[in-house]
């Protein structure tokens, strides 16, 4: 008996304690960004959806934005398009056809904290502003637990909306999201067709030092305009129960000068693979039997009751069975052992064509990690992109990817061969590439 009591005097304690915080609560509430429609927790979206309800003729997407904007560019005029998430996740053929219903003269308020990269491909190419490419729809994050938001424009830009973040009822640090200074293109007065850019800041946010960051922006594309606003979590419940966050809302869809509004529900998941059916939401959430313990407060605390004691027996009831750990020798460092046994190897087998995949793989996971660069196909597109993001001659990077071409043909043949002047020369194509970059990176330092 004993031997138990440390285990027994424990749980009976935190028994107790569990006891008391569940009586204690008033409500369970999930503090989570998940930003639904009809979820009713702080940082869900259930509010907004009622207040634009009562001012627009809402209509909610329930397909991908490809399949519901296909035909709308015809009658774009007049309606707008709305998402509110932290990340939405377009397709290219999606993002295309946001942009294209954009162009032909609707408008897209997109609510997300950074940009998704198709749609960031399609947009933030600016011939005459450079800084839109090095933007690429990726925000910085100030952490604050409060900040004061407003406005640009003349008639409301003397007034501060305060936004104080809460987690679990307490204030927090929050990341509050902004768009960098060096997305915008500097103003040229002595040059006035310089003077219309194509990101016009709309809105702002300061902190207690009162500096300034930018989270409402407008871009105008052919007949429409796109609007970026870089913190959801302004929208959520949690501040449009208060009538300060109702009138920042309202302020902010005012630019909404629209009748039909169509809220984007599905660009939040992930983009369906081609041939691959979508699966419904609650059959989804029926695969997850822990997303519906959670959902419970009897079961949660259960749960959590449950855990504690395991965690309690597994201190106290295996304390006394552990066996002696021995001592182990530290581990020695093997990398050069490893790269010499991975050299004698190859040199050993003359595995020519192995050694030039392997370049190649590496040339193009420096360019994914490098440039940010999306790869699917080594075409003309993709060496543009290159050239333009690295600096380096076109006529360089396009002998690297011809010389690849003529290799593949024989590298695919079972039995075939590749001496080792064809390998050298492949490698130097390569090597000349990086020497162009070190160049280039040295001429923009001096």
């Amino acid at each position: 008996m004993k031997k138990f009591a440390p285990l027994l005097i424990g749980g009976l304690i935190l028994v107790g304690l569990i006891a008391y915080f569940a009586s204690s609560q008033p409500g369970f509430h999930g503090w989570n960004h998940t930003y639904e429609v009809e979820g009713e927790d702080p940082y869900d979206m259930k509010v907004l959806y009622g207040l634009l309800e009562n001012q627009f003729e809402l209509e909610k997407f329930d397909e991908r934005v490809e399949k519901e904007l296909s035909d709308k560019p015809e009658t774009a005029k007049g309606t707008s398009y709305l998402y509110v998430g932290k990340e939405a996740k377009y397709t290219e053929d999606e993002a295309w056809h946001l942009k294209e219903y954009v162009k032909a003269g609707g408008v897209a308020f997109i609510i997300t904290e950074n940009i998704n990269d198709s749609l960031a491909e399609i947009l933030l190419y600016g011939e005459d502003c450079s800084g839109l490419e090095n933007w690429r729809g990726r925000n910085k994050a100030v952490a604050k637990e409060k900040v004061y938001a407003s406005f640009k424009h003349p008639l409301i830009n003397d007034h501060y909306y305060e936004f104080e973040y809460l987690y679990e009822n307490y204030a927090r640090a929050h990341y509050w999201r902004f768009i960098p200074p060096n997305a915008f293109c500097d103003s040229d007065e002595t040059q006035p067709e310089y003077r219309d850019y194509p990101l016009a800041a709309l809105g702002t946010f300061v902190d207690k030092e009162e500096k300034e960051y930018v989270n409402f922006v407008r871009m105008e594309v052919g007949d429409g305009y796109f609007y970026f606003h870089t913190n959801p979590v302004m929208f959520s419940n949690l501040y449009l129960i208060d009538t300060a966050g109702v009138e920042y809302a309202n302020n902010v869809f005012a630019h909404i000068q629209t009748d039909q509004l169509y809220w984007d529900r599905e660009s939040a998941s992930r983009p369906p693979k081609e041939g691959e059916k979508r699966e419904d939401k609650q059959q989804i959430a029926a695969k997850s039997p822990l997303e519906y313990i959670f959902s419970q407060p009897a079961l949660r605390w259960s749960w959590y009751l449950f855990m504690s004691l395991g965690l309690i027996y597994v201190i106290f009831g295996a304390k006394r069975r552990q066996r002696k750990i021995p001592i182990l020798e530290t581990n020695r460092n093997t990398s050069l052992e490893f790269v010499e046994t991975i050299g004698r190897l190859y040199f050993q087998q003359q595995d020519h064509k192995g050694i030039i995949k392997k370049q190649m793989h590496l040339f193009l996971a420096h360019l994914r990690q490098r440039y940010n660069l999306v790869i699917r196909d080594l075409d003309d597109k993709l060496i543009h992109r290159v050239a333009v993001r690295s600096k380096v001659d076109k006529e360089i990077i396009n002998d690297i990817f011809v010389e690849y071409f003529r290799l593949r043909k024989t590298i695919e043949k079972p039995y075939s061969k590749v001496n080792v002047e064809t390998l050298n020369n492949f490698y130097l194509l390569i090597d000349k590439f990086h020497q162009e970059v070190n160049k280039m990176e040295f001429i923009d330092k001096h």
